[in-house]
């Protein structure tokens, strides 16, 4: 067995958000000396990561629906060995639940026995109307208390009449609160900001019995069956220049950490700053990000522009999702409306939409070969609706179903999506990316 101390956070009511009282949670454990490693309990980015400015530490992805079970220990066990204490962080399902097909963090309790934190929001609280007692919860998080005695009078009510522990709470802050609501979509919060929130939830806590909690568990031994180093003779000698920056940020850590388990080199390299790729640079993978937001710096870097063309021309690679497969497309246009020209890879206008809707579960299955994978080959991910695409001219369409022909799209050796794929999900489309540049295109 393994010593993994975890607890998962959420909310019950539809309307509340657990992020807050979550971050406060992270940076609290974080500035204790804990070293934490928080999860998403689904492979959807969220509006903002201020997980990373709680604890400094990249956010990893959980996801019942893109994942078997043990494909989910797996993950949960690689991420969280390194760390001292790990928050699988969502929202718990109800029976009246209309929410959207995806990952759940009900699924992940199950699977990975969690210890369940229930986010409770205490505003329209009082002794004579309580909300319905939370399932199987094993403690409860009050957000937005009035104060001391207003916390020390939920707590004596919830604890008697609900015989739930109550482990902490976070006051109302609307100051720091209006804070986290004018950040950027995609962006982090100021560190500040959550070791205000932090300060604030230590008031409460009780740190001592939530390590209690989370350690109170063992964890089964995982038998690695995608982390897992290949025979001698078939590493990958690949370079995979990945672009990070203020413009593409949003990647899954894992697959990353696959690639370089397979022996492919994965450095970075800047769209906006850099004026060529990467040495030797077999394939380019362009992330989400806003790149609406840098548009205009974005196509004055003439030299990447011709630099990315010059890697398609010479039979190499680029893959792109979300705010990358805006950036490959002939011209963008951005939030107010101007049209600006990007690489010019994929014959299409991408817009950027003011008002998307959140990330959907989508399931498709290629329509064509393409370096990626075979005719009916399923795919699963999750939609990102910040971009609509209209294609120019000739452009491969490599999803078969009807509204899905512009979610997948290709040109020669470069694809774009409007999914977020989680390769380690889907391992069998890892090989995709490992294969030589001359393999690829030979499977096209």
């Amino acid at each position: 067995m393994l010593q993994l101390p975890r607890l998962a956070v959420g909310s019950v009511q539809t309307s509340v958000d657990p992020q807050p009282v979550c971050w406060a949670l992270l940076a609290l454990l974080s500035h204790r000396g804990q070293q934490v490693q928080h999860f998403h309990s689904s492979a959807r980015f969220p509006r903002c990561e201020g997980a990373f400015s709680s604890t400094g530490v990249k956010s990893r992805h959980l996801d019942s629906w893109l994942m078997t079970p043990d494909l989910c220990r797996e993950v949960f066990a690689h991420g969280a060995s390194k760390a001292e204490i790990s928050i699988v962080e969502g929202r718990y399902a109800t029976a009246h639940d209309t929410s959207p097909r995806g990952g759940q963090l009900a699924d992940l309790c199950d699977w990975l026995d969690l210890p369940r934190l229930v986010v409770l929001d205490v505003t329209d609280i009082d002794n004579c109307r309580l909300p319905a007692r939370p399932e199987r919860a094993d403690g409860l998080l009050l957000d937005k208390v009035q104060d001391a005695a207003h916390f020390a009078r939920l707590q004596t009510t919830l604890e008697s009449l609900w015989n739930i522990p109550v482990f902490g709470a976070l006051e109302s802050l609307p100051a720091v609160r209006e804070c986290l609501d004018t950040v950027p979509r995609g962006m982090a919060p100021d560190r500040e900001v959550c070791q205000a929130l932090a300060a604030n939830f230590s008031r409460y806590a009780r740190i001592d019995g939530l390590r209690n909690l989370a350690a109170r568990r063992a964890f089964p031994c995982v038998r690695p069956f995608v982390f897992v180093a290949p025979a001698r003779g078939q590493n990958s000698n690949l370079t995979v220049a990945m672009a990070f920056d203020e413009a593409f940020s949003c990647y899954y850590p894992d697959a990353l950490e696959l690639l370089e388990l397979h022996g492919a080199s994965v450095v970075d390299f800047s769209p906006l700053r850099d004026e060529a790729l990467p040495a030797g640079t077999d394939l380019v993978v362009l992330g989400c990000g806003h790149p609406e937001r840098y548009a205009a710096a974005l196509a004055e870097n003439h030299c990447m522009r011709l630099a990315l063309r010059e890697h398609l021309c010479a039979g190499r690679r680029i893959y792109a999702e979300g705010g990358g497969l805006a950036y490959l497309c002939e011209h963008m246009v951005t939030p107010t409306g101007k049209q600006v020209a990007m690489v010019g890879a994929l014959p299409a206008v991408a817009t950027s939409n003011p008002h998307p809707s959140p990330p959907s579960a989508v399931e498709v299955s290629l329509s064509r070969k393409c370096w990626l994978g075979h005719p009916g080959t399923r795919l699963r991910g999750y939609l990102n609706a910040n971009w609509h695409l209209e294609p120019s001219s000739k452009l491969d369409r490599l999803v078969r179903e009807p509204g899905h022909h512009c979610d997948l799209v290709g040109r020669y050796l470069a694809i774009g999506s409007r999914l977020h794929l989680n390769f380690v999900s889907q391992p069998e489309f890892l090989q995709g990316f490992l294969r030589p540049a001359a393999m690829s295109q030979a499977s096209c």
